[in-house]
C-alpha cells in the first residue's frame, strides 16, 4: 500500500505547530534550537516506519488487525507520527499513546483530536499498572493479528513490556485465539544509527534466543529472536526489533 505523502506532510505539519505552541508550557522537546530538533525528530520517526515496513519481514503491513503502543510517548513521537503512516498507508490500526505524565497526556488529547482520527487514543497511566476505565473490553473486543510496541526514550526490558500487555490481551478475545501460530508480537526500541546486534544488547534489553518461551500468567511468548535494522536515510535512527509470537499455556 502506497501512502499518500501529501496527506501525511498535511497532517505532521499541524502536529509541528501544535508541538511548537505547547512546547514552552508543557517542555515537549528540548527548548534548545526547538524548531530544528522537531523537525529532525519528525523526519527520522517518519524514516524509521519507512524502513520498518519496507522490510516487512514480521507482516505489519498486511496486517488484518493491528493494536499499536507506544509507550512513553511524550510528545508524540514516534507514536502520532507512526499512527499518521499506518493510516495513510490504510492500515487497520488502533493506536494507545502511552503517557502518565499528566500535561503531557492532556497534550497527546489535543493531538489526537486534530489528527481527526478515530482510532487514535491515550493511556494516562503507566504501562505496568492496569488499564483504568475507559479502556475496557468495547476497545479490545477484536483480537488483534499483529501487536507493535515502539519506545524511544522509555527504558524496559522485554519482560516488562510483555506483562505489561497481557491485560490488554486478556480484556478481549486473544486468550481463546492465541495458538501455535498465534498474534505476533514487535517491539521496536530507537537506538543510535550506529547499533549493531550483538549478545550483550540483547542481554541489556531482556531479549532472549529464538525459540525460548516467556510466560505471564495468562499467556506465553515464544520468542522469534531480536536483530537490528539500520537506517535507510538519514536523519536515521536504528531499530532494535525483538519479536515474538502469543501462545496459550
Amino acid at each position: 500500500m502506497n501512502p499518500d505523502n501529501r496527506q501525511i506532510d498535511g497532517i505532521l505539519d499541524n502536529y509541528r505547530n501544535l508541538v511548537l505552541r505547547w512546547n514552552r508550557r508543557i517542555n515537549l522537546i528540548s527548548r534548545r534550537d526547538t524548531t530544528n530538533q522537531l523537525d529532525k525528530l519528525i523526519l527520522q520517526c517518519r524514516n524509521s516506519w519507512t524502513s520498518l515496513a519496507d522490510s516487512d519481514t514480521v507482516g505489519l503491513v498486511g496486517a488484518s488487525r493491528l493494536w499499536y503502543f507506544d509507550l512513553g510517548s511524550g510528545g508524540g513521537l514516534p507514536g502520532v507520527v507512526w499512527h499518521v503512516q499506518m493510516v495513510a498507508a490504510k492500515l487497520p490500526v488502533r493506536t494507545f499513546l502511552v503517557e502518565p505524565r499528566e500535561k503531557r497526556a492532556w497534550f497527546l488529547e489535543r493531538a489526537a483530536r486534530q489528527v481527526g482520527s478515530d482510532s487514535l487514543h491515550v493511556l494516562a497511566n503507566r504501562w505496568e499498572e492496569a488499564p483504568k476505565d475507559g479502556f475496557g473490553t468495547p476497545l479490545f473486543a477484536t483480537h488483534p493479528s499483529h501487536v507493535l510496541i515502539s519506545l524511544k526514550a522509555l527504558k524496559l526490558s522485554d519482560a516488562t513490556v510483555l506483562a505489561g500487555l497481557s491485560p490488554f490481551l486478556e480484556a478481549g478475545k486473544t486468550r481463546n485465539a492465541a495458538a501455535e501460530n498465534g498474534p505476533t508480537v514487535l517491539i521496536a526500541r530507537f537506538h543510535p544509527p550506529d547499533q549493531k546486534w550483538s549478545k550483550g544488547l540483547a542481554g541489556e534489553l531482556g531479549i532472549p534466543e529464538a525459540g525460548h518461551l516467556r510466560g505471564t500468567p495468562s499467556f506465553l511468548f515464544r520468542s522469534e529472536g531480536g536483530r537490528v535494522l539500520a537506517p535507510g536515510t538519514l536523519p536515521g535512527a536504528s531499530l532494535v526489533l525483538s519479536e515474538y509470537r502469543i501462545q496459550t499455556p
